[in-house]
């Protein structure tokens, strides 16, 4: 199978381990590919990238250093999955950069849910389902979403600092994304009106 397929593990001088380390591995890894928040606002700025991007070959040597080849099946196939997460987002740091190149990376409000498991491509952390949402909306409902909206402002300043990328085709469809948004947040707060005071200023 390609995915069980041999690639190159980088040095390590970690101890091998069990899957129950695997797991907790992948709780810590998933902790560390989430950037850090300021102030309820990721943080993608080009040296928090960079930090992130020179830490990651201590992770992968971790996992490496696990060495499945006595786990179950079931158990290796785990092996790759984070194998392949880590992976992706040294793909995403060393090309695609979605941070840097695409504007609709900085979209967060998704008023529906996404035909795949988790969304379409790459999604900035913070993203605001509100899809998931029981309506109306409880009034802790509607302070965890006021606070979560009111984000958007400072998300969108510091994204003009970060697009500093030249892809055209992305800036272009950035536009319609953006219109996109824009539309759901009026329907949203046409929905929700007079809910909460601070979620109708939010929006």
């Amino acid at each position: 199978l390609v995915v069980l397929g041999a690639c190159t593990a980088p040095a390590t001088d970690y101890p091998s381990g069990s899957h129950e380390d695997l797991v907790t591995l992948f709780q810590e890894w998933r902790a560390f590919e989430m950037p850090e928040f300021v102030d309820g606002v990721p943080d993608y700025s080009a040296a928090a990238m960079a930090a992130q991007h020179e830490e990651l070959p201590e992770w992968q040597a971790r996992l490496y250093a696990l060495d499945p080849e006595g786990w179950t099946q079931e158990e290796q196939i785990d092996w790759h999955l984070v194998r392949a997460e880590m992976n992706g987002l040294d793909f995403d740091h060393r090309v695609r950069k979605p941070w840097v190149r695409d504007p609709a990376f900085y979209v967060m409000m998704y008023p529906s849910e996404s035909d795949v498991p988790a969304h379409e491509g790459p999604v900035i952390h913070g993203w605001i389902d509100t899809w998931t949402y029981d309506y109306p909306l409880s009034s802790g409902d509607a302070a965890e979403l006021a606070e979560r909206i009111g984000s958007i402002p400072a998300v969108l300043e510091q994204a003009q600092a970060n697009l500093t990328g030249n892809a055209r085709d992305l800036w272009h469809a950035g536009l319609r994304s953006f219109q996109g948004q824009n539309a759901d947040l009026l329907a949203f707060g046409a929905r929700v009106a007079g809910t909460d005071a601070a979620l109708d200023d939010a929006i």
